[in-house]
């Protein structure tokens, strides 16, 4: 085989058993056992193919190059993979001074289940809103407390396990 092709081939395997176990471990996280199975499954075989390649001439150096380099894109692929599945939920806080009750009441109407708090900052009483999404919903909450408050210190986090809430189905 052309030596270019052999290292062709090992670049693409390892990118896409790279990017697979992303996913993966991604899946591991957020509690999909059986996802995460499959991924992990697919990741070993495709990782044994494209080492069984690059081990049997260590002398090649375009597959040790080819094999390195793959890995690198496949973690790039991976999270771009997972970035556009948004799969899982997200946590969506919101501190403003003024804004808070138009805020959870613009949330609400556009069908999220918003949680208020009441709190003290350095110089004065704020408002915490709070909302628990899937994570393909995140920039519409973002967009709404934007046009509201856009001095909101806002803060998104992984939500890793929600088991029950209200919230409106994604809409792409």
């Amino acid at each position: 085989m052309d030596v270019i092709t052999e290292a062709a081939i090992i670049f693409g395997l390892r990118v896409l058993g790279i990017a697979v176990s992303t996913l993966a471990t991604l899946m591991t996280v957020q509690g999909r056992k059986f996802y995460a199975v499959i991924a992990g499954f697919v990741s070993a075989l495709v990782y044994v193919l494209a080492i069984g390649k690059v081990v049997t001439d260590l002398s090649n150096i375009w597959n040790v190059l080819a094999y390195a380099a793959g890995f690198s894109v496949g973690t790039l692929v991976g999270m771009a993979w997972e970035q556009r599945m948004s799969l899982g939920f997200a946590e969506v806080r919101f501190i403003s001074v003024n804004q808070s009750d138009r805020l959870a009441e613009a949330l609400r109407q556009a069908g999220f289940g918003v949680t208020e708090m009441y709190g003290r900052g350095r110089d004065q009483a704020v408002g915490i809103v709070q909302t628990i999404v899937p994570r393909k919903s995140v920039d519409a909450v973002l967009k709404i407390g934007h046009d509201i408050d856009d001095h909101a210190i806002t803060s998104v986090a992984e939500a890793r396990t929600v088991y029950h809430g209200y919230w409106r189905p994604a809409r792409r």
